[in-house]
């Protein structure tokens, strides 16, 4: 009787318990948080924060897959900039049954996978996508749809080397542009313009100038018309009058027109400086022997970049560097031109190791995300499973012995594992003690601490040195040698700089808790160290100590935590997050189980029966 009693109690318990988790599920359901368009509102931003809330409405399915897969696809393109990932969800939606089902998620699923191919270089998939899209967005009457589909098989077609098709696919989305009448619309007009604009390219590109020029006519049409629509954005009439310009002085400057080329370059001069006004003028400044003036205009949009933008890019190099590569050697200023083809190859080295290392996040996303799948597939089997034991039990009462019994020895298997999390974290902080004190007693010991891996690197730097000089006392050429001396010596000061204000900063960091201010971060650290470079600051800081920044400021907050776990009994967890520098207590209750297995309220509790 006494078990029977039991059972019917959990039971009980277990009903009000689902009772009131679906009712939370209802009031979270009308939060507007879990919106679409609050998703694509912090996307961009907070990616991470959008990811967490879709996985969220997935659990509780709170949207249909399509949207979630969709939304997913669209964090990480625009958020995270993985491309490839992105690619995966739209695909989802792609071979999904009920796609065709509605036109709008069609069409627009027809064209992010169409550009995401494209962005991810499988060109003939673009292709594929593209033919079916444009055709799918004709039959269901949505032209414009089915244009920019065709541009993008064009511009997928064009990086396969196949001009003259993509040309074709280029026309053939004008023309159904153009079959619209929309002479105000804005997009239907900026697409216009942009496909004669690629289509001058293409010829450019491959040397047939006079049929780029042909065109331009119909670009300065396209455009007369853009400058005629309606809420045209800040900016674009400008930056599209740049572009046909410097179309423009590029082929007259190959004709060796250069009255004509002079005339584009006044109007370029006109328009509102920018980071690509140094780009657009220096090959007629470069023809005209205007070595001083185009230097300058480089010059200038070299330093806008270098403050605004990521240098570290395939379009510095092409737009900024071989123009300034091509000033100094036409100026004779050889040794300069050298050191600038020094930095296009330092740039190269640095953006294939990016790629490499994006390339492998995005491979440790997917491999999370098949994770994810597996575990929301095992919470459903669980939820299934559970309901299907309830009805059991409801219906044959004996089975009430077993329950008991798992769920006895499941506490007992949950009571065993805390207090085995709750004897590592004593050894733990045991061991950590220890270490202090050693720490201690070593004088100056943190003042010129230098990780292992940079003393490997230092011995592998001098290992080279020493192969470089044997190569010279073999008969090197003068040059050779110069270049080689020179690299060598170049050791940046800012470098060394950067490891000793690291050094600094993470003494500072410990001895005066700034990571006690919830809002310390890479930016509080650089009002406090000026000279730190805050974008590669995670990166260093891992290089030299083998956690990352953020990571190493929340370890110091949880050990701050465990202490008053430990020493003040009197209050409560909240607010010992609080004076651990934690913004939120869910923020530290995440990271503390995160790190020791249990939650910081069941560790107190363990402690205090266990003293």
């Amino acid at each position: 009787m006494r078990i029977l009693l039991t059972f019917i109690v959990a039971l009980g318990i277990v009903s009000c318990g689902n009772n009131t988790s679906r009712s939370t599920d209802m009031t979270d359901a009308n939060d507007s948080i879990y919106t679409i368009e609050y998703i694509n509102h912090i996307c961009y931003l907070h990616p991470e924060r959008a990811l967490e809330l879709l996985d969220t409405m997935e659990q509780r399915k709170l949207l249909g897959q399509n949207d979630i897969n969709g939304l997913r696809a669209v964090i990480y393109q625009n958020g995270l900039d993985q491309s490839n990932v992105a690619l995966k969800y739209a695909k989802r939606i792609y071979d999904s049954p009920d796609m065709l089902k509605d036109t709008v998620v069609a069409i627009k699923t027809y064209n992010i996978i169409s550009l995401l191919s494209h962005q991810t270089g499988h060109y003939a998939e673009a292709m594929k996508y593209a033919n079916e899209g444009s055709a799918y967005a004709l039959s269901a009457g949505d032209n414009l749809k089915a244009a920019t589909i065709l541009l993008t098989a064009g511009y997928s077609i064009a990086s396969l080397g196949h001009n003259a098709e993509a040309i074709n696919y280029i026309d053939r989305a004008i023309n159904v542009l153009k079959s619209l009448n929309n002479d105000k619309d804005y997009d239907t007009q900026r697409h216009i313009l942009v496909g004669q604009m690629q289509k001058a390219n293409i010829y450019m590109s491959t040397g047939q100038t006079d049929k780029a020029m042909a065109l331009f006519d119909d670009i300065q049409k396209a455009y007369d018309n853009i400058s005629k629509c309606d809420l045209v954005p800040e900016g674009h009439l400008e930056k599209y009058k740049g572009d046909i310009n410097y179309m423009l002085i590029t082929c007259y400057t190959e004709k060796n027109m250069m009255n004509e080329a002079a005339r584009c370059y006044e109007e370029i001069m006109k328009l509102p400086k920018t980071h690509s006004i140094g780009k657009m003028v220096a090959p007629y400044l470069i023809a005209t022997k205007q070595f001083d003036k185009a230097l300058s205009l480089i010059s200038e949009s070299k330093h806008y970049m270098a403050l605004t933008r990521d240098t570290v890019t395939d379009y510095y190099i092409e737009n900024i560097l071989l123009q300034e590569e091509n000033i100094y050697k036409g100026m004779g200023r050889y040794k300069d031109a050298l050191r600038v083809a020094d930095n296009i190859k330092s740039i190269t080295d640095s953006i294939m190791k990016r790629e490499r290392e994006h390339e492998a996040q995005e491979m440790a996303t997917i491999y999370d995300m098949a994770d994810k799948e597996l575990q929301i597939a095992n919470q459903e089997t669980k939820l299934r499973n559970g309901r299907i034991l309830v009805t059991v039990a409801l219906a044959l009462l004996l089975v009430a012995v077993v329950v008991i019994f798992i769920v006895v020895r499941y506490n007992r298997i949950i009571k065993m594992k805390n207090r085995a999390a709750v004897a590592t974290i004593d050894e733990l902080m045991a061991t950590r003690e220890k270490l202090q004190k050693k720490e201690e007693q070593i004088p100056n010991s943190l003042t010129d601490y230098r990780p292992a891996e940079k003393s490997k690197q230092e011995t592998k730097s001098n290992e080279e040195t020493k192969g470089q000089q044997t190569k010279t006392e073999k008969g090197q050429t003068s040059e050779t040698d110069y270049r080689t001396s020179e690299t060598e010596n170049r050791k940046p000061e800012t470098e060394k700089q950067q490891t000793m204000t690291i050094d600094k900063l993470r003494r500072e960091v410990e001895e005066r808790k700034l990571f006690l201010d919830p809002l310390f971060d890479r930016n509080k650290a650089k009002e406090t160290f000026p000279e730190l470079n805050i974008r590669t600051l995670s990166a260093e800081f891992s290089q030299q100590y083998g956690i990352s920044f953020p990571r190493y400021i929340t370890s110091l907050r949880i050990d701050y935590a465990l202490m008053l776990l430990c020493t003040d009994k009197d209050i409560s967890v909240e607010t010992i997050a609080a004076k651990s520098g934690f913004a939120t207590r869910q923020t530290f209750y995440r990271s503390f189980t995160e790190r020791f297995g249990i939650s910081p309220s069941e560790y107190r509790r363990m402690k205090e029966a266990k003293m």
